[in-house]
């Protein structure tokens, strides 16, 4: 019997050492399963951080006019930041001319409709204050009005993409020391004269007086 008890104590100190070698073994394959993985999603996320510090580098005239639709963001791409108060600015007023004369076109339409269908059952108040040729004059200006506000919007909303396309492109011209701007005046004194430098009197040929504007690079 004791020889048996050491026998059975053996078998069981033996498979208790199998069972936490097996352990260990999934231990570790676990690790390394799990090593991988964050590894590769570290390698996905230096590339995603590259890409996106490229895309930032350096602007795109394409990308910045594609953004721009969105009015702005053109220019958040381009880093010109202080440009976006004169962009919002710029569509705050003509958004604001524009909507509130279609409010007084559409208040002296109703009124015209009134006082012509109605005659005098109208108790609209602006018909009641103007005449017909009055309400026809008033209503026509600021559908005019209305109409020149929004075409000015829609002319604002080009010129903020262009500003974004060429802010774009002008980033890859570069100026160097030999790029040179020179502004001079263009004066000839034989204008102030009797005779011109031909000999001629004045009036006989024609003198031009300005400012002449050359760009070497």
């Amino acid at each position: 019997m004791p020889a048996l008890a050491g026998v059975f104590v053996v078998f069981v100190m033996m498979n208790s050492s199998l069972l936490a070698q097996n352990e260990i073994k999934s231990d570790n394959t676990a690790v390394e399963k799990k090593q991988p993985r964050t590894a590769m999603l570290m390698k996905q996320s230096e590339r995603i951080n590259q890409k996106f510090d490229k895309f930032f580098e350096k602007p795109n005239p394409k990308v910045a006019t594609w953004l721009a639709l969105l009015p702005g963001l053109g220019q958040i791409y381009n880093k010109k930041y202080w440009k976006l108060p004169i962009v919002y600015a710029g569509f705050a007023a003509t958004g604001y001319f524009a909507f509130s004369n279609r409010s007084y076109y559409i208040d002296y339409r109703e009124a015209y409709i009134c006082k012509v269908e109605q005659e005098d059952e109208c108790e609209n108040p602006l018909a009641q204050a103007y005449s017909e040729n009055d309400l026809v004059s008033l209503r026509d200006y600021y559908r005019r009005n209305m109409e020149l506000s929004f075409i000015i919007m829609a002319a604002w909303y080009i010129l903020q993409m262009l500003d974004a396309t060429v802010d774009a492109h002008l980033y890859y011209w570069q100026i160097d020391e030999e790029t040179t701007l020179s502004v001079q005046p263009a004066i000839d004194p034989t204008a102030f004269v009797g005779k011109n430098r031909t000999g001629q009197p004045p009036g006989s040929t024609k003198t031009f007086n300005g400012v002449t504007v050359s760009l070497r690079f």
